[in-house]
């Protein structure tokens, strides 16, 4: 079976690296996964090609988050072309289904009706406003054979997508949980590269730098925090794209206003494919996204099997990921003063703090297993195939 996965944007994040992640697996069970990414500045396709996985790139245009009409009939005008280039790809590669990753380009999905080549299309997070999620679905339900989500919340929130019934799968995405391990001695190496000390209490996220992960909240918390607790210091692993530059620019001007130092208090660093590396510098994990934001987060997962607790904001389908109170605290999502009660009640909590990242881990390792993410892809290709 050969399935074409289209992903459009083109700095690497949750969609590329659950692709590049089961897609070994999936080969294993004879079936060959191929990744479409737009022909523009970014990472993506290096870090995916990296990890071996088949990769394309071609004009690809996408939804923008903005009023512009100019840009939206941008965009618009050229999506005929698109789908031209995505039925040239599914001819040429001998594509079986295509794979949609994400609710709001539907160009795919067109070339895949007019190739009459099945669709599974993965509603993954909670981001698009409800218009928007009103408008796209009859799209969805009319065009897809199959739907994944991440979370059967995510799926409650998307108008139709339960009424799909068994073709509607819920999934978790992939964390290597041999990757991502607890390792003392990896703890010192990124710590020392991230210019922290042995006795800082460490508070990060991983992310890349956009509205979307409520960086602004962070910063907000990380000062509140930083008053309560001078010895605190806190670490953003993220990317920055061109198109999210003033929202960064932005962020740290607000970080040196509440009084944090950038580069000292407030460390921001790219990590490329070293999250795994770097990610066991944490003490705490936070998850600061906005309330449209999420499905369920690989960063959580990540955490967990670091064995680091996690202080979430429970937005999208989070709750199915973080046990309250066991593996990690939810709190309500732009509530600063939350962040803060329940970092400092893990600060003063040794033992907690331990507990908590073992049960985490054990959590991690159950939920976010590559051969479930991989057994239930192939449950949903062959549905998508089945008569």
């Amino acid at each position: 079976m050969n399935v074409l996965s289209i992903i459009h944007y083109p700095h690497f994040g949750g969609p590329h690296n659950c692709n590049s992640l089961v897609a070994p697996y999936l080969s294993d069970m004879g079936i060959a996964l191929t990744v479409v990414v737009p022909d523009e500045p970014g990472n993506a396709i290096e870090l995916l090609r990296k990890r071996n996985v088949p990769t394309i790139s071609i004009p690809l245009t996408r939804m923008r988050a903005t009023k512009d009409l100019r840009v939206q009939f941008h965009n618009f005008a050229r999506l005929p072309g698109n789908v031209r280039s995505i039925r040239r790809l599914i001819r040429s590669e001998n594509i079986d289904v295509v794979l949609i990753n994400g609710l709001v380009n539907p160009h795919a999905a067109f070339a895949a009706r007019l190739e009459k080549v099945p669709v599974v299309w993965q509603l993954i997070d909670t981001f698009p406003p409800m218009i928007l999620r009103r408008a796209m679905m009859p799209f969805v339900l009319r065009l897809s054979s199959a739907i994944m989500t991440t979370g059967m919340a995510v799926a409650a929130v998307h108008p139709g997508a339960l009424s799909f019934g068994e073709r509607l799968i819920s999934f978790f995405p992939i964390v290597d949980s041999n990757r991502f391990r607890p390792d003392p001695a990896q703890r010192a190496v990124a710590r020392n590269e991230l210019g922290l000390h042995d006795s800082d209490f460490v508070v990060g996220n991983v992310g890349n730098v956009n509205p979307m992960k409520g960086h602004r909240t962070f910063v907000k918390a990380a000062a509140a925090l930083k008053r309560e607790r001078p010895d605190t210091r806190f670490v953003i692993l993220g990317a920055t794209s061109v198109a999210h530059a003033d929202y960064a620019a932005e962020l740290l001007s607000e970080a040196e206003s509440l009084g944090l130092s950038v580069g000292k208090d407030l460390i921001v660093q790219d990590p490329g494919t070293r999250v795994h590396e770097l990610a066991p510098a944490l003490d705490v994990f936070w998850l600061t996204s906005e309330p449209r934001s999420e499905g369920i987060p690989t960063v959580i997962g990540e955490a967990m099997a670091l064995e680091i607790p996690v202080v979430a904001a429970n937005v999208g389908a989070v709750s199915a990921a973080v046990a309250d109170g066991v593996t990690g605290i939810l709190v309500a999502p732009r509530d600063v003063a939350a962040f803060v009660s329940a970092t400092s009640e893990l600060f003063e909590d040794t033992d907690r703090q331990r507990d908590m990242g073992r049960t985490g881990r054990q959590r991690a390792q159950e939920l976010y297993s590559p051969e479930a993410c991989a057994q239930l892809h192939r449950i949903a290709f062959e549905l998508a195939l089945a008569p």
